[in-house]
């Protein structure tokens, strides 16, 4: 899968350097085909507070939410994070002939995110990875409804971070 990475074109107080992105467009990349996409969106608490009262009737900024374009997939996670794993099944296939397939869209406040500072990680350039990881075991259908979902989601979280050389120190379930 490929990391398409949007910075919004709003004032934010942390942007991702080369290294950063190289290292999480490695870890995507091993999540499955590479002519999906997972779209990452860097952006504000004024956006993050739009989506979250319209798609989770919750009337005020997060940290990160996560939109699944996949089919069928939830529970599934498990079956859908091993490297190599195929998604092409729970996609409707691209509009059109030779497009890439939209996995899944996470939208991170960059706002929210540095004014609490890193809580699962030992830095925001972490802590910004985190966000990503998290999301992207949303869009791959994690979840941590019950104490048997997180632990399992914090496991792979752990794993995940870990193949970045960035262990985490988890403190909290994000928002």
């Amino acid at each position: 899968m490929k990391l398409e990475l949007v910075l919004d074109e709003v004032d934010l107080p942390w942007s991702p350097g080369p290294d950063w992105q190289q290292r999480l467009s490695e870890l995507v990349a091993t999540v499955s085909a590479p002519d999906l996409v997972l779209q990452v969106v860097l952006t504000d608490d004024e956006t993050l507070q739009d989506h979250n009262r319209d798609y989770r009737g919750i009337d005020r900024p997060t940290d990160v939410l996560s939109f699944s374009y996949l089919e069928g997939h939830e529970g599934r996670g498990e079956s859908l994070l091993p490297a190599g794993a195929d998604l092409h099944d729970y996609l409707d296939p691209p509009a059109f002939e030779g497009d890439e397939s939209l996995a899944g869209q996470i939208l991170v406040s960059v706002q929210t995110v540095a004014a609490r500072g890193a809580v699962h990680t030992a830095s925001l350039e972490q802590e910004m990875a985190f966000m990503l990881v998290h999301g992207m075991l949303h869009v791959l259908g994690f979840d941590h409804a019950d104490a048997e979902e997180a632990a399992a989601m914090r496991a792979h979280e752990a794993r995940l971070m870990a193949e970045l050389s960035w262990p985490t120190g988890r403190t909290e379930d994000p928002s």
